[in-house]
């Protein structure tokens, strides 16, 4: 039984020194921020779709859906101050947070953050932007938002 507790404990500081932070201490501001990167995951995701980037557009999904989901998740266990959500997450985000199950919520998450991505791609200056152009958007909107650097 002591050398189960002695390999859990040195286990973690392993863990401590290859990631350089404790595995399970987040802060507010840390959750908050997971916010903040599961909408910008979800919209490069949606660009990446439109852009017929298939293999960043499932990698920006996933890592949206992993870090949306442990920020709802403090979110309901009230592991994030008022202060941090207004500072740090995307109003369109803090509308959305309402729900039965954390995976519902995150789906309304997802078609928000579609929606805010993809407003003007499919629409400039009042009309409707054929194929070629909603990608060309799309593939321009992805790269001047750095969505590649997004959950690497």
């Amino acid at each position: 039984m002591h050398t189960t507790r002695t390999k859990v404990f040195l286990l973690g500081i392993l863990l401590v020194l290859v990631t350089g932070k404790p595995i399970f201490a987040e802060s507010s501001s840390e959750y908050a921020a997971m916010g903040k990167a599961a909408w910008s995951a979800f919209e490069c995701s949606a660009l990446a779709e439109k852009s017929k980037n298939t293999q960043e557009q499932e990698r920006l999904f996933k890592y949206g859906y992993v870090v949306g989901l442990k920020f709802i998740n403090a979110v309901q266990s009230e592991k994030v101050k008022r202060e941090d959500l207004s500072n740090g997450v995307p109003i369109g985000m803090l509308l959305l947070l309402q729900g039965p199950t954390p995976d519902f919520i995150l789906g309304r998450v997802f078609e928000g953050a579609l929606d805010s991505a993809l407003n003007d791609v499919y629409n400039t200056g009042g009309s409707f932007n054929s194929d070629e152009t909603q990608e060309s958007i799309a593939k321009n909107k992805f790269w001047n938002q750095n969505c590649q650097l997004i959950g690497k």
